[in-house]
């Protein structure tokens, strides 16, 4: 039998690492981070689009999996099964729209915002979020005029209004317009706060409180 190699000796007080400092080693489980918004109001309009974006993406899973099954054992499927997904999947974007609202995933380019002073900038961040909810509002006060129209028009399988699936853009435009106006607000405040905190050093640094 050949001799089992030895372990190489450590050169200028290095050392190996054992089974036991191997052990040692702290080992942190994995945890799923869920982010979150900047303020509390888009955060709770990032909780409510979660929650409905996945409640409806659940229930089309759910039912295209059952109208599957029963066409794969009973040749027959659900008269519903191919209209409702599409009467819900408006409600499936709003929600995913608002989250990414809330989260500041929307495409962006700052090109002219990164080259302003930090007071401009924000500045520019209060008027742009607060021009955007305005331009919300109106979007949301439009579409307010098709409601008469689509409530007239029914589905042909479900015989529901088709108004129940637009809703679902016109609350995401009325969610949109509370955000930006939200966001608006938290950033000119955090502006206002930033330069009371500077004036309250400046005081402390003059009379030496």
């Amino acid at each position: 039998m050949n001799p089992r190699p030895t372990d190489p000796a450590p050169v200028d007080g290095e050392r190996f690492l054992s089974e036991e400092d191997l052990a040692e080693i702290d080992r942190p489980d994995l945890e799923i981070v869920i982010p979150r918004a900047g303020d509390p109001i888009n955060e709770a309009f990032r909780q409510a689009g979660a929650a409905v974006a996945v409640v409806s993406l659940v229930a089309v899973w759910a039912l295209l999996l059952v109208a599957v099954a029963l066409r794969y054992l009973t040749g027959s499927s659900l008269d519903f099964a191919t209209e409702l997904p599409a009467y819900l999947y408006p409600w499936i974007i709003a929600g995913g729209v608002v989250v990414a609202m809330a989260l500041g995933g929307h495409i962006a380019v700052d090109f002219v915002l990164t080259r302003l002073s930090p007071r401009a900038e924000q500045t520019a961040q209060v008027g742009v979020w607060a021009f955007g909810g305005v331009l919300f509002v109106l979007i949301t006060v439009l579409s307010l005029r098709l409601v008469d129209a689509l409530i007239a028009q029914i589905t042909p399988i479900l015989g529901w209004p088709r108004v129940g699936s637009f809703a679902a853009f016109m609350l995401m435009s009325a969610c949109l317009a509370v955000q930006s106006f939200a966001r608006a607000w938290f950033i000119a405040r955090r502006s206002a706060d930033d330069a009371a905190a500077g004036a309250a050093d400046a005081d402390k640094e003059v009379y030496g409180v």
